[in-house]
């Protein structure tokens, strides 16, 4: 999905959270994408209940690492930052040997019923998004320019809709655009239904744009 701001394209892929039996499908679309950036906003269990499959080897298993099809991935580091996770991942493809740095960012702190209260600590994994997209396109790595981020929860509407939404209402701000919620919402929802799927979800919107006005002593 695109949404255009003062002239700048932000794209995405917003999608569910990898079954088992999807992990391969999973990382083709990653590699095929060009993706550099992987935001998960989901734990991989809730309330007993599966989100989404660990796709990604866990830091100190055999070797760091797991092959799906094709594709072999190892992880490199793991930093933990209250509310969220960087893991640095790298994707080789086995048929060419060709490798890719994948940056895998999982906020962790999202509750099992309703929204965040911790406005500062969403508002950091925003920036940790950012501040990795920067460093990505800046690399001189073999991949499309300006690659869409990744963006799944378990479903790949409500809390992935929540970021995205977020992310672009944050850079009209910045570029002194109207903040218009409803106009840009709509234009998730028809390139991607039920994008923000609560009205926890939407009035957490306000909230975390408020406290970047704040944050940012614009009032």
């Amino acid at each position: 999905m695109k949404v255009s701001v003062s002239g700048i394209e932000w794209d995405y892929i917003a999608t569910q959270g990898p079954l088992q039996n999807t992990c391969q499908d999973f990382w083709q679309m990653v590699w095929e994408q060009g993706i550099a950036i992987i935001a998960m906003v989901t734990a991989e269990e809730e309330g007993g209940r599966e989100k989404s499959f660990r796709y990604w080897p866990r830091l100190g298993s055999r070797h760091n690492t797991v092959t799906y099809g094709r594709f072999k991935i190892t992880t490199r580091f793991r930093t933990d930052s209250g509310c969220y996770a960087t893991t640095g991942l790298k994707m080789k493809h086995l048929l060419t040997g060709q490798e890719r740095t994948v940056w895998h960012l999982q906020y962790t702190d999202w509750p099992e019923h309703g929204c965040p209260e911790d406005l500062k600590g969403f508002l950091s994994y925003l920036e940790e998004i950012q501040s990795v997209r920067r460093h990505t396109n800046s690399t001189s790595e073999p991949r499309s320019p300006n690659p869409p981020v990744l963006v799944h929860c378990s479903a790949g509407v409500g809390r992935t809709g929540v970021v995205i939404l977020s992310e672009i209402m944050i850079a009209c701000l910045e570029h002194n655009e109207a903040l218009d919620i409803p106009r840009v919402l709509d234009m998730l929802r028809q390139q991607r239904m039920m994008m923000v799927q609560t009205l926890c979800q939407y009035t957490f919107v306000y909230r975390v744009l408020i406290q970047f006005l704040k944050s940012s002593r614009l009032i």
